[in-house]
C-alpha cells in the first residue's frame, strides 16, 4: 500500500515547481499604485473548496514550506506529519453536522495517528473514512464511543461555568476550559483584592451551581477553580483593495465578508471585536457595522473605503501584505491541527491547535493555541491554512499550569452566530 508520505510527496513535487511561479503572480508588489475608490476588486482566480480526497494545493505547499522552516525540519517531514490536517478536520467537521448530538471531540496525536470520539456508540461514518484514507492511507484513524457526553453539551457547560464565575463578586479576571484528561472544567481567577481568597468557596459552590443546571447527569464531568495571585490571565493584541490580513490602524483585518451567505449581501470586512470601532486601511476610513465580545468569540466588521474581496494576504515570516489567495471555504479546527496566522507586527507563523471551547472574560468559545507567537497589533488576522479561513487572532491567555502564555483565535464558523454575516468566499 502506497504510504502517506509517499502519496502526498508524489503530488507535493509537481506542485513545488509550479507554486513558485504562481507566488510571483500573486505577491504585493512594493511601491505599486494603489487602487482608485471605486475601482473593481483585483481578485485572485477562485479555488474550490477542499475536499476530503484532495492532495496537496499550490497554497498549502506555502503553508508547508513556512513550517518547516520555523520548525528546522525537511519538506518531507512537514508533508508526512502536516498536509492530511486539514483533510481530516473536514472529516471531523462533517461528523459534526451530520451527527450533531452524539459527537464528542477528536484530535491529531502524531503523523499517523488521529481519533473521533462520540457521546454513545461510534456512528457508521465508513463512506468518509474511505475518502480520507484514499488520500492518507497510512494515517490510523480510531473511533471511540460512550464519552457520556456530546461536544454541544460540552460547550453549554463551559459557558455556563465560565459566565457564572466571571460575572461572580470579587473577579477581576476569569479564563475557562476542558481538560479533557481529568474530565474537569478548570476556571483560573484573578481577585479584584487577592486578599479575599475566602471567595474560594463561593466560587467553588457558584462553579458547581452553574454546572448542574445544565448537566445531563450522566457526563461525568466536573468543575473546579483555581485562584492565581498577580498574574495577568490574558488580553487582547491591538495596537488599495481592502484584503484580509491588511494592516489597519490600530490591529490586523481577517477576512472580506458578505452580509447575506458567503456568495452575497454586501461586501465588507472582519476584524477582531476588542479592536477600535474607528479603524483605517490604506488611508481610507472604514464604517463600523457591528461587533461582538461574547459567548461566540471575538468579530466586527466593517464597510466603506474601497472596494472589498474575499482575498487576504497569507503574508511571510518577515513581510505582511504578500501572498495573496482566494478564501475557498470556512473550516472548524481539531485539536492537534496545524494552523497559519498572518499579523501586522509578528507577520505569518504556524502552530498546532491546543484546545477548542477556550474562554476569556467576556469572550467563549475562543481556540487556544499550543504557544505565543503574536504580538500587539496581530489583533483580528486571519487564521487560516491553504485557502481555508479558519479564524481570526483574539490575543492571548495565561496558563498558569504550564505557565507561559498561548494565543488564541476566534472561530471563523462562529462569525454568522456573533454578527449575523459570513466569511466571503467569492
Amino acid at each position: 500500500m502506497m504510504s502517506c508520505f509517499q502519496t502526498f510527496r508524489a503530488l507535493a513535487t509537481c506542485i513545488a515547481a509550479g507554486s513558485l511561479v504562481l507566488l510571483g503572480s500573486i505577491a504585493h508588489a512594493e511601491g505599486a499604485a494603489r487602487p482608485v475608490v471605486g475601482a473593481q476588486p483585483a481578485d485572485v482566480p477562485n479555488v474550490p473548496a477542499l475536499r476530503i480526497d484532495d492532495s496537496i494545493s499550490a497554497a498549502e505547499m506555502q503553508d508547508l514550506r513556512l513550517v518547516a522552516e520555523q520548525n528546522g525540519i525537511s519538506l518531507d517531514e512537514a508533508i508526512t506529519r502536516y498536509a492530511w490536517n486539514d483533510n481530516f478536520a473536514l472529516v471531523v467537521d462533517t461528523m459534526r453536522r451530520a451527527h450533531p448530538e452524539s459527537f464528542t471531540s477528536a484530535e491529531i496525536v502524531d503523523a499517523f495517528h488521529a481519533w473521533i470520539s462520540f457521546k454513545g456508540p461510534a456512528p457508521d461514518v465508513g463512506v468518509v473514512l474511505d475518502a480520507f484514507e484514499r488520500t492518507a492511507p497510512a494515517v490510523e484513524v480510531e473511533l471511540r464511543a460512550d464519552e457520556g457526553y456530546s461536544e454541544r453539551e460540552l460547550e453549554r457547560s463551559i459557558e455556563n461555568v465560565h459566565y457564572a464565575i466571571y460575572g461572580s463578586p470579587g473577579v477581576l479576571q476569569a479564563a475557562t476550559s476542558f481538560d479533557a484528561d481529568t474530565r474537569t472544567i478548570v476556571s483560573t481567577v484573578v481577585l479584584a483584592d487577592p486578599q479575599k481568597v475566602s471567595l474560594a468557596l463561593d466560587l467553588e459552590e457558584a462553579a458547581q451551581g452553574a454546572l448542574a443546571a445544565v448537566s445531563t447527569g450522566d457526563s461525568d464531568i466536573a468543575a473546579a477553580v483555581t485562584i492565581t495571585q498577580g498574574a495577568t490571565l490574558g488580553g487582547d493584541d491591538s495596537a488599495g483593495y481592502h484584503y484580509g490580513g491588511e494592516v489597519l490602524s490600530g490591529c490586523t483585518s481577517g477576512f472580506g465578508t458578505r452580509a447575506s451567505s458567503a456568495t452575497s449581501g454586501t461586501r465588507g470586512v472582519a476584524t477582531a471585536g476588542h479592536c477600535g470601532n474607528s479603524q483605517s486601511d490604506d488611508g481610507y476610513a472604514l464604517t463600523y457595522q457591528g461587533g461582538h465580545q461574547g459567548t461566540y468569540g471575538d468579530f466586527q466588521w466593517h464597510t466603506g473605503g474601497v472596494a472589498h474581496a474575499d482575498d487576504f494576504y497569507a503574508g511571510s515570516a518577515t513581510v505582511t501584505e504578500t501572498t495573496l489567495r482566494d478564501v475557498s471555504g470556512i473550516g472548524a479546527p481539531t485539536v492537534g491541527q496545524t494552523l497559519c496566522k498572518n499579523g501586522a507586527t509578528n507577520h505569518a507563523s504556524c502552530q498546532e491547535v491546543r484546545l477548542l471551547g477556550d474562554c476569556r472574560d467576556s469572550m467563549c468559545n475562543l481556540v487556544q493555541m499550543g504557544a505565543r507567537l503574536a504580538g500587539p497589533g496581530d489583533s483580528g488576522g486571519p487564521i487560516y491554512w491553504g485557502n481555508t479561513a479558519y479564524g481570526l487572532h483574539s490575543g492571548w491567555r495565561y496558563d498558569p499550569f504550564a505557565p507561559f502564555d498561548r494565543d488564541q483565535f476566534a472561530r471563523a464558523d462562529r462569525i454568522d452566530d456573533a454578527l449575523g454575516i459570513y466569511i466571503a468566499t467569492n
